[in-house]
């Protein structure tokens, strides 16, 4: 699936304590614990899906999330495929090894496509993975966190890692601050859903 599309921008969300909010740094990173490369997986509903930019061009290519064949209530882990660059690639994601705080974008994909499936995400049309993105693109443009070259790309979205839970406090500040209560409120349910997965991720076995 290739899909030509353009990103959004967020201007209008404009902080005037930029300058004085130090940035995130913390990019780089390699497949945690929580991400293991599978064969690609031919059944199972798929439960959200996404795009991710190739840099440079303005071709989107298509990802899915399904539960993974060996997933259980008790230890949920996401298959999740794409075909970045007209490849096929697939990541088992486990749910209870996720660390908002230091996770990557294939991580957060999963969580989030989790999340919707059982009705703890943020209940927005287009799911809360797109919620988080938004998020991300509004600290991009008002500088509260850094990046490693393109914001997009596969090599980003699989190992680069965020502190999604402080990103996402610092836009909520500034949503509150433009009254912009609706993306503000699916900001609580987010923080919601990371003080969950937080809570699994210290007490796994």
């Amino acid at each position: 699936m290739r899909i030509f599309a353009a990103l959004s921008q967020y201007g209008q969300y404009e902080s005037n304590l930029r300058s004085g909010i130090d940035k995130n740094d913390n990019f780089m990173g390699v497949m945690s614990a929580a991400s293991t490369p599978v064969e690609k997986q031919e059944d199972g509903d798929v439960l959200g899906i996404s795009m991710n930019a190739q840099p440079g061009t303005k071709i989107f290519w298509g990802m899915k999330a399904k539960y993974a064949s060996c997933s259980t209530s008790d230890n949920p882990i996401i298959y999740v495929e794409t075909n970045y660059g007209g490849k096929t690639v697939s990541y088992n994601i486990n749910i209870n090894n996720i660390d908002p705080s230091n996770a990557s974008r294939l991580e957060m994909f999963a969580l989030c496509s989790y999340a919707d499936n059982m009705g703890i995400g943020d209940k927005s049309t287009f799911g809360t993975y797109s919620t988080l993105r938004t998020f991300e693109e509004m600290a991009n443009h008002n500088g509260y966190i850094g990046t490693q070259g393109e914001l997009n790309g596969f090599n980003q979205f699989q190992s680069e890692k965020l502190d999604w839970v402080d990103m996402s406090k610092q836009v909520m500040a500034l949503l509150f601050k433009c009254n912009d209560l609706i993306q503000y409120s699916k900001g609580l349910s987010i923080m919601d859903l990371f003080s969950k997965t937080n809570l699994l991720s210290k007490t796994r076995c």
